[in-house]
């Protein structure tokens, strides 16, 4: 009898460490493996508002082109395009990421192509610019009226991660 409570004993002394090792290890990876995934879909979405911010420069980087030859219109029609691929790209990312979250940059990203589309219309019909001064554009563009939508997304984005977002809704910022 004494020795089969010595033998529990010792079954007890070495086996809870090595369960409590072995669940702590298993803890450890599972948290490391969902840090990493959120660390790649913040980089995602950093990029989706990068592709957006992009989107809203391009009006000035035509209207700051300094010829109308040829190369100059493809390699400007060029980065238009890319920059359309990124933003559906982007799109179908978040809407297989997390729908709410894709109806949000869709809403943003619809409502900055409004903004945008009339100032790459208005810059295409500028003349090219030709002296340095050319390139000061003042007030002129759809960036000031764009920072509102892209505070917005960034909030939204900001609340996808974290467990704020268990708890809390976003709250929009009065205007």
């Amino acid at each position: 009898m004494f020795q089969a409570t010595i033998s529990n004993s010792f079954g007890y002394i070495i086996g809870v460490p090595v369960v409590i090792a072995a669940l702590t290890g298993a803890i450890s990876l599972v948290l490391s493996r969902l840090g990493a995934a959120a660390d790649r879909r913040r980089d995602h979405y950093a990029q989706a508002v990068q592709t957006l911010v992009a989107w809203i420069e391009f009006p000035y980087r035509v209207r700051r082109r300094t010829g109308d030859d040829p190369e100059t219109l493809d390699t400007l029609a060029g980065i238009g395009h890319e920059i359309q691929e990124r933003l559906a790209c982007h799109q179908a990312w978040i809407a297989g990421e997390k729908p709410a979250m894709a109806a949000k940059y869709s809403e943003v990203r619809e409502s900055v192509t409004t903004l945008v589309g009339p100032a790459i219309t208005e810059a295409w019909s500028t003349a090219p610019v030709s002296s340095p001064s050319g390139m000061n554009l003042g007030g002129w563009g759809p960036a000031v009226s764009c920072q509102p939508l892209m505070a917005d997304l960034q909030r939204h984005i900001e609340h996808r991660f974290g467990f704020r977002r268990l708890t809390r809704p976003v709250r929009r910022r009065e205007q």
